[in-house]
């Protein structure tokens, strides 16, 4: 929440809309479409939604496209060495994206500095080409790359992108790195380190971009691992280098049956108890339509859909966003969308067939998004 006059805020309606962890690949991939033609595609379902914001990741490795040695900590880096990587920095298809966004008044909400392993790029160390995990290069050496990054996003995208998401629920990368592999290294398990990590990318934005608000998305949903990480205690934590709180609420990820939505709504409310005024957001929430076994059904998303929303707003959120509007349905793409054992959902969140039509959830969303905006302005008014 912004408390000087020039920053920007949240919107009165609030921000509706759907998140994004996969890179372009992901959108609508049996279609065998052009970039072009899909982002057309993806902006034109994020409008029929109803939707007024999507919350795509900025890929480290799809700008730096090179082996970068760079500053060996954050305070190395100068003007000069931002300048000269947004030089050699590979901006197309994030330049296209952004616009389309904007030029069909969507608010983009990026994600900068996410780390999952897909998602670094390469680095030289000891004479060889490595991936850029802390581990890897060195913690230093990371934090120096993740800040010159982080500000040369910013920097790229000022004034187009009013709101960031810094990192990628950060608060529970260690038990990601143990469980699920998506990241790499035993820095992870490190809080200092993961403070250390959103600081200098909070740093980054606040240089770069003083008038944009920041945010996180805090794995709010289940603790795996006893002891390895507390939301609560996290948001306490970070808050002082936030504008927005997030939550990522997934109360249906083991099992289908029943429909959780209503649930999403707790833990907002324990989110605004702890936000300390400032706007509370769900950034990720989803309900897979698959596997069967495990309970999953088109009937049932659609009603997770609904109620999720619904619970958000009276609990006093003022935002949600689903994940993901398009998913990759069992096509090969980019990224840590295994469909084995534990994570065979990962495949299966959207809200659009393989055939091209929309599933029931789709329109449930439609039909939650328009009283929500309502309600939301309404408690702003209030």
């Amino acid at each position: 929440m912004k408390d000087d006059a020039t920053g920007w805020d949240v919107p009165r309606e609030g921000l509706w809309g759907f998140s994004h962890c996969a890179f372009f690949d992901t959108w609508y991939p049996w279609t065998g479409g052009s970039f072009e033609s899909r982002l057309e595609r993806l902006v034109g379902d994020l409008v029929e939604s109803g939707a007024n914001s999507w919350r795509p990741q900025i890929h480290w490795h799809q700008v730096e496209r090179t082996p970068y040695a760079g500053p060996l900590t954050p305070d190395d880096v100068t003007a000069g060495d931002v300048e000269e990587y947004s030089d050699s920095a590979d901006w197309s298809k994030y330049d296209r994206m952004v616009d389309a966004l904007v030029e069909a008044g969507i608010v983009p909400h990026l994600v900068v500095g996410a780390a999952y392993d897909f998602q670094l790029p390469a680095a030289v160390a000891g004479g060889q080409l490595v991936r850029a995990t802390p581990d890897a290069v060195g913690r230093d050496r990371y934090l120096a790359r993740l800040y010159l990054h982080s500000r040369a996003v910013a920097r790229r995208y000022r004034g187009k992108v009013r709101i960031w998401q810094l990192e990628n629920e950060l608060n529970a990368a260690g038990e990601t790195m143990l469980l699920v592999r998506w990241r790499s290294g035993r820095a992870w398990l490190d809080f200092g380190f993961l403070t250390a990590v959103i600081e200098v990318i909070s740093r980054a934005v606040a240089e770069e971009d003083p008038g944009a608000l920041r945010s996180h998305n805090f794995q709010a949903q289940w603790r795996l691992i006893p002891g390895i990480y507390h939301w609560h205690i996290d948001v306490e934590k970070w808050l002082g280098l936030l504008d927005v709180v997030g939550v990522d609420a997934y109360p249906n990820y083991v099992i289908g049956w029943p429909s959780m939505g209503s649930r999403v709504g707790r833990k907002v409310k324990e989110a605004v108890e702890l936000s300390g005024g400032r706007p509370v957001m769900v950034l990720e929430s989803g309900y897979p339509v698959k596997p069967r076994h495990r309970g999953m059904s088109e009937g049932r998303q659609a009603e997770f859909v609904r109620d999720a929303i619904a619970s958000t707003v009276e609990a006093g959120g003022v935002g949600y966003y689903y994940y993901m509007i398009c998913s990759p349905e069992g096509y090969p793409v980019e990224g840590p969308w295994s469909n084995r054992y534990f994570q065979s959902i990962e495949p299966w969140w959207g809200l659009v067939r393989t055939d091209d039509t929309k599933r029931p959830a789709f329109f449930a969303f439609q039909e939650a998004v328009a009283p929500a905006k309502v309600a939301a302005a309404s408690s702003g008014a209030d």
